[in-house]
């Protein structure tokens, strides 16, 4: 059983997860476009499709993570985080890490295992989201550490994003 101030800060970090992803995804769809055709997954032909289709379900998938339906919005949230996770491996296994893994924050730096370990981290975390919820009421001080909580997810994913994008760079540096 999973408190329910504990369910509304996993939801809300999730919900912002995406739709930031989404929102970077969205200002610049060509170099995102980009991204996917460099994966090499799919016929160059369904690339496009698939770059709108990502954006679009990325932000379903953060409108529904702060609805009364947020268990759709988690099993959209995970199919896509072990899609990218496997999309990444994939690509490991071929021997092409210079590709961007055109995740959050990410800088042209290249793909690493750490990318696919971080993809089913965050997939292990959402999945805690369809355990069964205590039945207590929230309190001002619940809201104010769901607010404190959600603040310091998004601080923990900014730092282990700069320290996988550091390790790569680094990494690709010295293969040069």
């Amino acid at each position: 059983m999973i408190d329910p101030a504990a369910l509304y800060t996993l939801l809300g970090s999730f919900a912002l997860l995406f739709a930031m992803s989404a929102l970077e995804k969205y200002q610049d769809v060509v170099a995102f476009r980009q991204q996917v055709a460099d994966y090499r997954v799919l016929p160059e032909f369904l690339v496009p499709v698939e770059a709108i289709t990502v954006v679009a379900a990325e932000v379903i998938a953060a409108t529904l993570l702060i609805t009364q339906a947020y268990l759709w919005g988690v099993m959209l949230g995970l199919a896509m985080l072990l899609l990218y996770a496997a999309g990444i491996l994939a690509n490991l296994l071929r021997g092409r890490t210079h590709i961007d893994c055109g995740c959050l924050g990410s800088r042209g730096e290249g793909i690493s295992y750490f990318h696919v370990l971080r993809n089913i981290l965050l997939a292990a975390f959402l999945s805690a989201c369809t355990l069964a919820v205590g039945t207590r009421d929230l309190v001002w001080l619940d809201y104010l550490t769901i607010i404190i909580a959600v603040a310091a997810a998004s601080g923990i994913y900014v730092t282990m994003t700069l320290l996988i994008s550091n390790y790569t760079e680094q990494r690709l540096w010295w293969s040069e």
